[in-house]
């Protein structure tokens, strides 16, 4: 299974959000489940493996948005509000969450993310043009670095900062 990883600086008042995510063309919108925190995915991934090993007949997990019904070879997923739910194996399941769990881990190892979007902070101030978005836009920017691809949500005025005092500014959410 190949996986996209992501990174998302958004910005809202005076707050900066990090957010951290995975996604696979194999399963569309699996990419929801990044919302799940690290703790909680540890113990996701417990109770799905005791679902794949017999232990536990059926496992009921997910987001706010995003529902999973796991049984041990197959589960069902989809957004809350759609009554479409595709079937994928609960071992393809079960990979990308361990694969989400990884790049979160590896975010946080001596604040990696803050590393990552330093350096996307620097090359869109260098050259804002290349890198927006949308034409249409003047607020989002777009940028792939070490397969990574990285958002950031730009005022005007934070092409003033220095990248330091940008870093400085991010929360995570992840």
């Amino acid at each position: 299974m190949s996986y996209n990883y992501y990174l998302s600086a958004t910005a809202y008042i005076k707050n900066r959000w990090v957010m951290v995510g995975v996604g696979t063309p194999e399963m569309e919108q699996a990419s929801d489940l990044s919302d799940m925190g690290l703790s909680e995915i540890t113990n996701t991934l417990a109770e799905l493996n005791a679902v794949i090993e017999g232990q536990l007949d059926y496992l009921d997990w997910g987001t706010d948005l995003f529902y999973v019904s796991s049984e041990a070879t197959v589960s069902n997923y989809g957004r809350y509000d759609k009554a479409e739910r595709p079937q994928v194996p609960t071992i393809g399941l079960r990979n990308f969450l361990i694969e989400l769990k990884k790049f979160k881990e590896q975010c946080l190892t001596k604040d990696y993310y803050k590393v990552i979007i330093g350096q996307a902070f620097t090359a869109i101030k260098a050259n804002p043009l290349q890198y927006k978005r949308w034409t249409t836009s003047d607020l989002y920017y777009l940028i792939t670095l070490n397969n990574i691809t990285i958002t950031l949500v730009l005022e005007p005025d934070d092409f003033d900062l220095s990248v330091g005092q940008y870093i400085t500014q991010l929360a995570r959410s992840f």
